[in-house]
């Protein structure tokens, strides 16, 4: 996977150096605001900033405009600390990537404030560049759907809780945020609608592999090593993969499944245009954070 681990690290430092550096308009001593979003932006080590890594990739598989390819990476990460702080707040989390989580370091109007700000400044380039913003819209929608399902899961009946429904659920909270990442990637590239789809396709289910293991981790890793709550209180009550499946061992294979699922979306393309999309979605179900 050294195609993946050189974009990863040529992106996480890229992306990194730019928040590190990042100004805000309207400072002012009223109000802490940017100083939240900056935090969150910066937030531990920054994480492994796989969604604008992903943007980056199809640009340069596909030789799309790195200047606009770069736009939309801010923009998806932007979106994505953006979830970060309404999924801490709505499950009262104390600690992201070892550290306070917004709403604790600051409060919690401060950090919906903050979240709100970096979701506006995101939508941007989409807006700007998007020809067909319903195709944006819809994964927009489904991101915001998936967070509400989620939450309404806990307080499910018996006969609610199936693979479809968790489907939906990580198709919002997960697969929507990639998709939107591939859009972006495919924007820049100026990709076809049959191109396009395919890609979207793929990180549908590269999403549902990339949550399930996220699940699976959450029973097997410690929350030092994760970064976030671990363990079988973590997802209390929540409908998830291991509790679907019965054990970690069965929620493996399925996400393994999800992963060979996402590979086979990409096969009528050339291989080293999307070399590195293929071992993200390996990595996606071998990682151990």
């Amino acid at each position: 996977m050294e195609k993946l681990k050189i974009a990863l690290r040529k992106t996480k430092s890229k992306i990194d150096t730019t928040f590190k550096n990042i100004k805000f308009p309207g400072n002012n001593i009223l109000e802490s605001t940017n100083e939240a979003k900056y935090y969150m932006l910066n937030l531990g080590d920054g994480g492994k900033r796989i969604r604008p890594a992903i943007v980056l990739a199809i640009a340069e598989g596909f030789n799309g405009n790195q200047d606009q390819a770069f736009e939309f990476a801010k923009a998806v990460e932007f979106i994505h600390t953006y979830t970060l702080i309404i999924d801490d707040i709505q499950d009262d989390d104390a600690i992201r990537r070892n550290a306070q989580t917004c709403h604790i370091k600051y409060d919690v109007n401060t950090a919906i404030l903050a979240a709100s700000r970096l979701f506006e400044e995101g939508l941007y380039p989409f807006h700007k560049y998007c020809e067909n913003i319903e195709l944006f819209r819809k994964l927009n929608d489904q991101l915001h759907k998936g967070q509400c399902a989620d939450l309404n899961a806990e307080s499910w009946e018996e006969d609610m809780l199936s693979v479809q429904h968790l489907q939906f659920i990580h198709s919002g909270k997960t697969s929507a945020l990639i998709q939107m990442a591939i859009l972006g990637g495919c924007i820049s590239s100026e990709l076809s609608e049959q191109q396009t789809g395919k890609l979207l396709e793929y990180g549908y289910y590269l999403g549902l592999a990339f949550q399930a293991k996220d699940e699976i981790l959450s029973k097997t890793e410690t929350a030092e090593a994760l970064g976030k709550p671990a363990g079988d209180l973590a997802d209390e009550n929540k409908l998830t993969y291991p509790s679907l499946y019965g054990s970690v061992e069965n929620a493996q294979i399925e996400a393994n499944k999800l992963s060979e699922k996402a590979m086979s979306c990409l096969d009528e393309f050339e291989k080293e245009n999307v070399a590195i999309l293929l071992e993200l979605a390996k990595f996606t179900v071998q990682r151990k954070r």
